[in-house]
């Protein structure tokens, strides 16, 4: 019998869910990992495992609504496909979601026609058509299916997404301190700080525009920062995208030393700043990089920045790189948003809540887009948000 149940961080099968999800789709369709367990089955969403009696089938992530249900991802354990679930499983589902509907890849110059024809056909035999809308998902065109004869309209589904993605930001700005305290107060109670850095690290990742034949270059200071630059650094080449790493000193704390001994032990090439180095030399060296993703210094930083990571910094900023920066621009004041010098981004990626300093008007200046991502952390005073 086809049972559906809840995922959550303690299903006990999550690491496969999870494993199914990275193979079945690719990076570029794929929202962060710790988002799909975080957001789901709340705030209009039901992310579910799939089971036959005992068995595990795969999983159905679907955006619900009050017009329309959308399913987001529907994957089948591998072994299993070919065996007649993927029908069963959407007939009962549909029991459950009538107005039920899901988005194809237009099978027109794709170089996986064959694969997209037959996830077409099993579609259309199992009472779906495709629609006259057409959506754009995480960049990629797709076609709209549903029910024979049904009608989706476009804003119903712009809503559906919107409150999704909506989902992954907390729009509470917090002071450096009571970030600290909230990382902590997590930390002891709720996420192992690896796994925190992990979530970190993953939602940068997730971000950025980054594509297969860019070239990278994650700058990292000492601190946990760096670690989250590190995450990246190993997803990026996970991905076979080019990357390397410039260390500005060869120091680490301690969850960033666990992950940048993962980049070292793949491979990923990795440098450590000549103290000596002008900034010709490395305005030459940022200039061959398609992305600089500054991972300098964090939220606690204070004072005025040095050389030489002045020069540093200077040379980013003058770069043809886009820059990508991580929780902070680093020199930034994370209360003020004041500096004597600070990375000059593209793209900034909050991490948790907003900081104070990120949303003054000094830091406007040094801000091209800032994107504020929710990775799990919790204040005390929430602490209805764990139960």
């Amino acid at each position: 019998m086809i049972r559906f149940e809840k995922i959550d961080e303690n299903t006990k099968n999550l690491e496969e869910i999870k494993q199914l999800y990275q193979d079945a789709f690719p990076f570029e369709e794929r929202v962060p990992f710790y988002i799909m367990v975080l957001v789901g089955n709340d705030r209009g969403v039901e992310f579910l495992s799939i089971y036959d009696d005992d068995i595990w089938l795969g999983f159905i992530h679907t955006l619900v609504g009050d017009e329309l249900s959308y399913i987001f991802y529907f994957a089948i354990e591998n072994s299993l496909r070919q065996s007649g679930y993927g029908s069963r499983i959407l007939k009962e589902y549909k029991k459950m979601h009538p107005r039920l509907s899901l988005a194809i890849e237009p099978i027109e110059e794709s170089d996986n026609i064959r694969q997209r024809k037959r996830r077409l056909e099993f579609y259309k035999n199992n009472g779906f058509e495709i629609l006259d809308t057409k959506v754009v998902e995480m960049g990629v065109e797709f076609e709209l299916m549903g029910a024979k004869g049904m009608e989706i309209k476009e804003s119903d589904y712009k809503k559906l997404v919107k409150k999704f993605f909506d989902s992954f930001s907390q729009k509470k700005v917090l002071s450096v301190k009571e970030m600290r305290d909230a990382d902590r107060y997590t930390i002891e109670n709720f996420i192992d700080s690896k796994e925190l850095m992990y979530r970190a690290g993953e939602a940068i990742f997730y971000v950025g525009d980054w594509n297969i034949g860019d070239k990278v270059l994650i700058v990292a200071g000492s601190g946990n920062n760096a670690g989250d630059g590190y995450v990246v650094a190993d997803l990026l080449n996970i991905e076979e995208i080019d990357v390397e790493i410039l260390l500005i000193k060869d120091k680490f704390s301690e969850d960033g030393k666990y992950y940048f001994d993962i980049c070292r032990q793949k491979g990923i090439k990795y440098s450590i700043l000549d103290e000596h180095m002008d900034y010709k030399i490395l305005l030459d060296k940022f200039n061959s990089y398609d992305y600089i993703l500054d991972c300098i210094y964090g939220t606690g930083f204070i004072g005025e920045v040095k050389e030489p990571v002045y020069s540093l910094i200077k040379a980013i900023n003058d770069s043809q790189a886009s820059v990508v920066s991580a929780d902070i621009n680093s020199g930034m004041n994370g209360d003020t948003g004041e500096s004597n010098i600070c990375v000059d981004s593209d793209l900034t990626v909050s991490i948790g809540f907003l900081k104070k300093g990120l949303i003054t008007s000094e830091a406007s200046k040094h801000i091209g887009e800032l994107v504020n991502m929710d990775i799990g952390i919790i204040i005390e005073m929430d602490k209805n948000q764990a139960e």
